[in-house]
């Protein structure tokens, strides 16, 4: 049996709403999703290698890190 690979995704995002709401959205799919404050810069997230980086869920701003052909 063939298993997809796992996600993991990074949300920048602060409101508790959005983060059930986006929670709610994403469930089901292979995400493994982690929140983090819209404080923290992308750049000192990236060493933690994720597949996917979302800057704004809701006006669609991503990052596909495992497109990326460089390291990082």
């Amino acid at each position: 049996m063939e298993t997809s690979k796992l996600f993991k995704v990074f949300i920048l995002e602060d409101n508790i709403s959005n983060i059930k709401t986006i929670t709610r959205e994403l469930s089901g799919k292979n995400y493994n999703l982690h929140f983090f404050s819209k404080d923290n810069s992308v750049l000192d997230l990236l060493p933690f290698n994720p597949d996917i980086l979302i800057h704004d869920y809701f006006k669609k701003k991503v990052t596909n890190c495992y497109e990326w052909n460089i390291a990082y």
